[in-house]
């Protein structure tokens, strides 16, 4: 399936879809008189790819600051103005992938001097998996229209809820200790609600079982909550009108116990659960499938800057030689192997990946970022692990070890746990170790990782 609501590029180099005054009016390649054009990216595997095709005359600014996701992150109120006076914007035109760029879209729209250049165009997504965790989204109901819904501790928001999505969540509480949270809600019609006689809370788990590591208690517009033991579940918070459920939060990521997600002097906050849309958007996991994203990149230059078509097709072919080169090293590293299969303690960013070179991923946790694995789908994957006789447990250093230490834990076959990266940010240290960049967290992080997990040394 093409997926694309605003496709700017055609497969074989479209044009833009905004009329365009004044943008890169000089060749963008490495000479002296070079100009020093801005071009804004949504995320940092697409500056990467803007960067490598537009050339060393270029300003390429990747949106998201290091460390941080590229699906779940927030800007500034100041972002979207900056970005309407660059030269191009690239983005994935892939609903859920990132919100804040599916509401800044159609505003970008209107700038007559930008250019919007979709990454995505002609490339065919990957459907979910269809790992749900025990519930559905658009099961929720939704009778009374909700704008958005905060949980509050004194004066700080610790999350809040509209549309599909969670933002700043989440939800952590200390292990034998209690948290509580004030609930505010607003209608659509930016009426606060009043928690009294009409309307009151309620709070389930999405498996519709009792939690014996959480306890929660409500009394008016607050929850308390009491943790008991370690654990991840996944909370929905319900409004109720004369005792019938009326509205559902969607399903918020609560980290009972232990939480810490840093490793070294790096946090890694807790910012980063975010639905994503109905396909997989990280098609870049795959590096032959992100070929096409660099061409797609290309054929926008082109096509807002015909004059210095010649320096963008020789800057492109020269990125995705490169790119082919490390599939061709992927592909020879992986294919005498132990293992058909890795398991991998956090969402899934890897399914192009594995999708390409004939392995499966198995995780508890699936590919949305939002879901937290029940204890049975833990002690599944300590099965499989034990089943299969796989030594290693991979993690997604932007999301932390602490699930795969606990895997690693229960499992007697694991050894040790791995790193890998889902090439979607970077940081300063790999910055300085020289691979912090997409090809080398691609060849030096990724690739020793998955060919030790395969058993494919």
């Amino acid at each position: 399936m093409n997926y694309g609501r605003r496709d700017v590029l055609g497969a074989a180099g479209g044009c833009c879809s905004v009329a365009l005054a004044g943008c890169l009016d000089e060749p963008a390649g490495d000479g002296e008189d070079a100009p020093d054009d801005d071009l804004y990216a949504s995320f940092f595997t697409l500056a990467e790819f803007t960067a490598a095709v537009a050339g060393g005359g270029a300003t390429v600014e990747n949106a998201v600051p290091d460390g941080e996701h590229g699906h779940g992150w927030e800007p500034p109120s100041t972002l979207v103005p900056e970005i309407s006076e660059a030269d191009a914007f690239v983005y994935l035109d892939a609903e859920g992938f990132q919100h804040w760029v599916d509401d800044a879209v159609p505003e970008l729209e209107k700038e007559s001097d930008l250019a919007l250049i979709d990454a995505l165009a002609g490339i065919d997504l990957l459907e979910y998996d269809g790992h749900d965790h025990g519930h559905d989204h658009d099961d929720r109901v939704e009778e009374l229209g909700v704008g958005e819904l905060a949980l509050l501790e004194g004066d700080e928001t610790v999350a809040y809820a509209h549309g599909d999505h969670w933002h700043d969540d989440p939800l952590s509480v200390p292990l034998e200790d209690s948290r509580s949270v004030t609930v505010v809600a607003e209608t659509d019609d930016g009426e606060t609600l009043e928690f009294g006689e009409t309307y009151a809370l309620a709070v389930r788990t999405t498996d519709g079982n009792d939690d014996d590591a959480l306890a929660y208690e409500i009394e008016g517009d607050a929850i308390a909550f009491e943790a008991f033991e370690d654990d991840f579940t996944e909370l929905v918070v319900q409004l109720l009108e004369d005792g019938d459920v009326v509205w559902e939060a969607p399903p918020l990521e609560t980290e009972v116990g232990e939480h810490d997600h840093g490793h070294g002097d790096h946090d890694h906050g807790d910012d980063h659960g975010h639905s994503h849309g109905e396909y997989d958007a990280k098609f870049f996991s795959d590096p032959a499938l992100a070929r096409r994203g660099v061409e797609n990149v290309r054929d926008g230059l082109i096509a807002i800057d015909p004059d210095d078509e010649a320096t963008y097709e020789e800057n492109a072919a020269a990125y995705v030689e490169e790119l082919t080169a490390l599939h061709e090293e992927y592909e020879q590293r992986l294919s005498d192997r132990e293992h058909d299969a890795v398991v991998l303690a956090g969402h899934d960013s890897f399914q192009y990946l594995g999708e390409r070179y004939g392995f499966e991923i198995r995780t508890p946790v699936g590919l949305s970022p939002d879901a937290a694995p029940s204890s049975e789908e833990i002690a599944d994957t300590v099965a499989f692990l034990e089943e299969r006789g796989i030594e290693y447990v991979l993690w997604d250093y932007f999301d932390g070890d602490r699930l795969a230490e606990t895997i690693a834990e229960e499992a007697d076959t694991v050894e040790d746990t791995l790193m890998v990266s889902p090439a979607e940010s970077t940081i300063p240290d790999w910055r300085e170790e020289g691979y912090g960049d997409y090809l080398g967290q691609m060849r030096e992080i990724n690739l020793p990782a998955l060919e030790k997990a395969l058993g494919a040394e």
